[in-house]
C-alpha cells in the first residue's frame, strides 16, 4: 500500500466534499434570507441538521458498522449527486416552491453527509496503518478548515453572477470529484461483527460497549461537551467585538477567519512533531485551551482601539484554532485505535449526536447569558469550568491506567 497517495486521496475526498457542501450551505443561507427577508426561515434551515442526525443516529451506527465501507461511500455520493440534478433542475422550473425544495433537499444530503462522515471515520483503520492515523486526521482537520476559509469566499462570488438554482450544479462538480478519490482508495479487509436481527438492537450493544468501557465513555462525552463550550466563543465573540467593542464588520471577519487559519497552521506544525500524542497530552492542551477562553473578555476593561483590539483576537484566534488540532489529532486516533471496527460506526455515529445537541443547546443558553452579564466574567467562568473539568478528566484517565497496568502485571 502506498500510504502517501493513499492519504492524499482520502484528503481529496474530504476537502472537496466539504468544500462544495460550505459552498452550497453559504448560497442556501443567503437565497432564504434574500427571498425571505426573514431570519426565522434561515433559522428553520439551520435546525434541520440537529434534528435529522438526532434522529438518524440508530440507522448510521448499524449501516456502517453492517455493510461495506466502499460502496456506502460510492452509493452515499451517487445519491447526492442524483439528488443535487434534480433539486437544480427543479429549483430552476419552479421557483416558487423552493422552500420545500429546499427542506427536503436539506434532509436528504445531511442523510448522504452522515453516512460519509461517519463511514470515513470508521474506515481509517481500512485505508492506513495505525502510525499514521494522527497525521492524517490532524491533515484531514486543516484541510476542512481551508475549506471553511475559501468557500464563503466562492459563495459570495458566485451568488452575485449566478442564479441559486445552478449552486447544485456546482456541488455535482464536486461531489464527482469526491466520488473519483473514493474510487481510488484501495480499502483492507473489513472485519465482520455481529449481524443484528434489529436496528434497535444494534443500537443498544453500541450503547452498552460504551457504557462497559470508561475510557471511551469519558472521552466521548468530553469530545462532545467540547462543542458546549465552544459556543461561548460562537455566541460571544461576535457579541463582544460587533455591539460591545464596535469592531467593523470587515474586522470582525478578519478575527473570526483566524480561527479556520490557526487549525490550517496547527495541521502544518503537527506535522512537524515526530511523535505520537496521547490522550492525556489533549487534555493537557484543552486546559492551555480553556485558560486562552478566560481571558477572551478583557478588552472590554481596556479601551486599546478597534486597531489593537482586532490584533489581540486575530492572535488569541489563530492560537485557539491551533490547540484545537492538538486536541482533537490525538482524541481521534483514539477512537480509530482503541474502539473495535465493528463497533466504530455506532460509536462516531452516538458522539455525533451528543455533539450535534449540545451545540444549539450551548448557543440557546450563552445567549441569554450574554444578554444578562457581562462577556468578562462569562469567559472566566466558562473557562474556568472547562479547565476544572479537563483536570478532573486527566486525573481519571491516568488512574484507570494505573489500574489497567497493575491488572496487566
Amino acid at each position: 500500500m502506498n500510504v502517501k497517495k493513499q492519504m492524499f486521496q482520502i484528503i481529496g475526498a474530504i476537502f472537496f466534499g466539504n468544500f462544495g457542501s460550505s459552498v452550497f450551505s453559504f448560497a442556501t443561507s443567503l437565497y432564504i434570507l434574500q427571498r425571505t427577508g426573514s431570519a426565522l426561515g434561515m433559522g428553520l434551515s439551520l435546525i434541520i441538521s440537529p434534528i435529522v442526525t438526532l434522529l438518524l443516529t440508530p440507522y448510521v451506527g448499524y449501516v456502517v458498522d453492517s455493510f461495506n465501507h466502499k460502496r456506502i461511500l460510492i452509493f452515499s455520493q451517487l445519491a447526492t449527486i442524483v439528488a443535487l440534478i434534480v433539486f437544480g433542475f427543479l429549483l430552476i422550473k419552479y421557483s416558487k416552491y423552493y422552500f420545500v425544495e429546499l427542506i427536503v433537499l436539506l434532509i436528504f444530503l445531511k442523510i448522504a453527509d452522515s453516512l460519509l462522515q461517519n463511514t470515513l471515520q470508521s474506515s481509517v483503520t481500512q485505508l492506513v496503518p495505525k502510525e499514521n492515523f494522527q497525521q492524517l486526521n490532524s491533515i484531514v482537520q486543516s484541510s476542512n478548515s481551508l475549506a471553511t476559509v475559501v468557500s464563503p469566499l466562492v459563495g459570495a462570488a458566485l451568488f452575485s453572477i449566478i442564479p441559486f438554482g445552478y449552486f447544485a450544479f456546482f456541488e455535482v462538480i464536486s461531489e464527482i470529484v469526491t466520488l473519483c478519490f473514493i474510487f481510488l482508495m484501495t480499502f483492507g479487509a473489513q472485519p465482520s461483527g455481529i449481524v443484528y436481527d434489529h436496528i434497535s438492537e444494534s443500537f443498544i450493544s453500541g450503547l452498552q460497549f460504551m457504557r462497559k468501557n470508561s475510557m471511551i465513555l469519558i472521552v466521548s462525552l468530553f469530545v462532545a461537551g467540547i462543542n458546549f463550550f465552544m459556543a461561548a466563543m460562537n455566541v460571544g465573540l461576535p457579541y463582544l467585538q460587533i455591539h460591545v467593542l464596535k469592531l467593523s464588520t470587515q474586522q470582525y471577519g478578519l478575527t473570526e477567519s483566524s480561527v479556520a487559519i490557526g487549525m490550517v497552521l496547527g495541521g502544518i506544525i503537527f506535522q512537524l512533531f515526530k511523535r505520537q500524542f496521547s490522550v492525556p497530552n489533549a487534555f493537557c492542551f484543552m486546559i492551555m485551551f480553556a485558560v486562552i477562553l478566560s481571558f477572551l473578555g478583557i478588552p472590554i476593561f481596556y479601551n486599546i482601539g478597534s486597531s489593537a483590539t482586532t490584533i489581540f483576537y486575530c492572535f488569541v484566534n489563530l492560537l485557539l484554532g491551533c490547540l484545537i488540532i492538538f486536541i482533537n489529532t490525538p482524541l481521534i486516533a483514539y477512537f480509530q485505535t482503541e474502539v473495535p471496527v465493528e463497533y466504530q460506526g455506532r460509536v462516531f455515529s452516538i458522539q455525533s449526536t451528543i455533539t450535534s445537541l449540545l451545540i444549539p443547546i450551548g448557543t440557546v443558553i450563552y445567549g441569554v447569558l450574554f444578554d444578562l452579564i457581562s462577556g468578562t466574567w462569562i469567559f472566566l467562568g466558562s473557562g474556568i469550568i472547562l479547565a476544572l473539568i479537563s483536570l478532573v478528566a486527566v486525573i481519571r484517565i491516568l488512574k484507570n491506567k494505573g489500574e489497567e497496568d497493575v491488572i496487566a502485571r
